[in-house]
């Protein structure tokens, strides 16, 4: 049997706190400017992670402008389905796991690609 491995609240705070300030830091100043992010299926499909969420440029952008603007929210426009919905959940889930509060979330069907997930911060 594998010994367990929990990460302690307080380690689990500074990664989240971390990868918040890594997002900030790492996007381009002109991605201020935008309020609408895409992330295709061939992007997601990439083994995902913390560092790979740290470089994709649409969640690091949209996220960036969600800090900008505290009384704003994530939409998120997913393809319909049960695919579309597995993914939106996924990217839901590591979005609320790494520190964003899931009441700034919306999920919402009807993406205008099959292929496609829409970021778009909302006031």
């Amino acid at each position: 049997m594998l010994p367990s491995l929990r990460i302690s609240d307080n380690i689990f705070l500074k990664m989240k706190t971390n990868f918040l300030i890594f997002l900030v830091l790492l996007v381009p100043v002109a991605v201020y400017g935008e309020s609408s992010w895409e992330i295709s299926a061939q992007e997601w499909a990439q083994p995902r992670h913390g560092d790979w969420l740290v470089h994709q440029p649409a969640l690091a952008g949209a996220i960036a402008q969600l800090q900008q603007q505290p009384d704003s929210h994530l939409q998120v426009r997913y393809p319909g389905g049960d695919e579309g919905v597995l993914w939106a959940e996924e990217l839901q889930s590591w979005l609320v796991a790494l520190g964003l509060a899931s009441n700034r979330i919306e999920l919402v069907p009807g993406s205008s690609k099959a292929d496609l997930i829409q970021l778009t911060v909302v006031q």
